[in-house]
């Protein structure tokens, strides 16, 4: 870790982005607090799919943190690792195609690695303890002050702190954003999620993706013989997130009670107590990512629909790429105004106390982001209609679609595009 304070960031949200970004900035020398809604790790949430790309974002984030959640989760593609086949199915079972994460290190630099939410959130606490980040547990931002040399973050108990500079990490429904964009509400995107961990049917011990009408159920394995689920339903919004999660999951079997026994056993099994249910919304990327010394990442900047896997991603390249810029050493995003770096083009060890360099170092994450998370919040999009389609005419079709582009080893140019990324570069700290 640098031995030097650079200035210190105020991070509002303490959830993958805001955790995984203090904990980039403490091992590039800077202080960072991160501010978080609950006094610790949070224990809820389904299961996620680190795909390589968000596996060698941890990497730039911090030597030995893509090792601590390979580790932790369940890895699939690594070298050495056994063959892996996730089945694309109809809702009586019949396969359409398949994907294959074999190769995936060979091929991409990092294997996917599934791992529960909860576990990933505690692993990443963890982390930014051991590196001297400050968690401020038990807060949440309400508002800022941006005074042009310095910044104050208001949380929602009247405390006041003080930076050089405030991140809005805290989420889709972000007050951070809310104060620096004004751009209203996420958009809902028409169907609600459950989600549940359970034991994976024999069939299909690696997972699969089943499709009926206008009701998706996903399912990833987390080794030993469980795997997490995510059925999503067409539904008005908040019909299913303001009832008893039990009534929610009781919906899912019944559309589901005329699916292939290996299917509909899935959600047939869970425990409601174990399970979550929430409305599925995304946002346009914005144009603006910052003003003077305030800036979005994760959520608070692109949340998205779930079905391309890419929301934890998203945000963990979010991390890297800001911390890379801050620190002034990235070689691989030149300013688009004047090529200076935020503490000039002398190699010189910069910090916040430069208002301009601030700025030109924000202009640089919001460049090298921006156009990369715009097409994945596009494509997430996409998939979520098509999934969700209700018309017999409409699943028929999807139906030739999911058969003519799942077939074969599933490492098509999508994936190299998605998969492929690679964190900057940065000068020996």
């Amino acid at each position: 870790m640098h031995p030097t304070r650079r200035g210190r960031v105020l991070v509002a949200g303490g959830g993958v982005t805001g955790l995984a970004l203090g904990i980039a900035l403490r091992h590039r020398g800077f202080a960072a607090v991160v501010l978080e809604r609950s006094a610790g790790p949070d224990p809820g949430g389904g299961g996620l799919v680190l795909a390589p790309n968000a596996v060698k974002a941890l990497s730039a984030i911090a030597p030995g943190l893509a090792g601590r959640v390979r580790a932790a989760g369940q890895t699939a593609g690594g070298r050495g690792a056994p063959p892996h086949r996730s089945a694309f199915l109809d809702e009586r079972g019949r396969l359409l195609g398949s994907v294959s994460f074999d190769g995936y290190e060979d091929r991409y630099g990092m294997p996917a690695v599934t791992i529960l939410r909860a576990g990933l959130h505690a692993l990443l606490w963890e982390a930014a303890a051991d590196a001297g980040v400050e968690l401020a547990g038990g807060r949440a931002a309400a508002r800022y002050l941006d005074h042009g040399s310095h910044v104050e973050l208001v949380t929602d108990a009247g405390e006041v702190l003080r930076g050089d500079l405030l991140v809005g990490a805290d989420g889709v429904n972000s007050a951070v954003r809310a104060r620096l964009l004004g751009d209203g509400e996420p958009r809902y995107r028409g169907f609600t999620a459950v989600r549940g961990i359970g034991p994976a049917p024999a069939a299909h011990p690696d997972g699969f993706i089943a499709y009926g009408r206008g009701l998706v159920l996903f399912a990833a394995a987390l080794g030993g013989g469980e795997l997490y689920w995510v059925a999503s339903m067409t539904a008005p919004r908040g019909v299913w997130p303001r009832r008893p999660v039990a009534e929610a999951l009781a919906h899912v079997i019944d559309r589901t009670s005329s699916w292939h026994p290996d299917l509909r056993k899935v959600p047939a099994s869970a425990d409601p107590a174990g399970c979550v249910v929430h409305d599925v919304f995304d946002r346009p990327p914005p144009r603006t990512w910052s003003r003077g010394r305030v800036v979005l990442a994760g959520d608070a900047a692109h949340p998205m629909v779930y079905t391309l896997g890419q929301g934890a991603g998203m945000a963990l390249e979010d991390a890297a790429v800001l911390a890379a810029a801050l620190t002034g050493t990235c070689t691989a995003m030149p300013d688009a105004s004047d090529g200076a770096g935020v503490g000039g083009t002398d190699g010189a060890t910069p910090d916040l106390t430069d208002g301009a360099g601030v700025e030109r170092a924000l202009r640089r994450y919001a460049a090298e982001r921006g156009p990369r998370v715009r097409r994945i919040v596009r494509q997430s999009r996409l998939l979520g209609r098509v999934g969700h389609v209700r018309s017999p005419l409409l699943v028929a079709i999807r139906r030739a679609i999911l058969i003519a582009t799942t077939r074969g080893d599933g490492a098509g140019e999508q994936s190299a595009d998605v998969f492929g990324w690679t964190p900057p570069e940065e000068a020996p700290r």
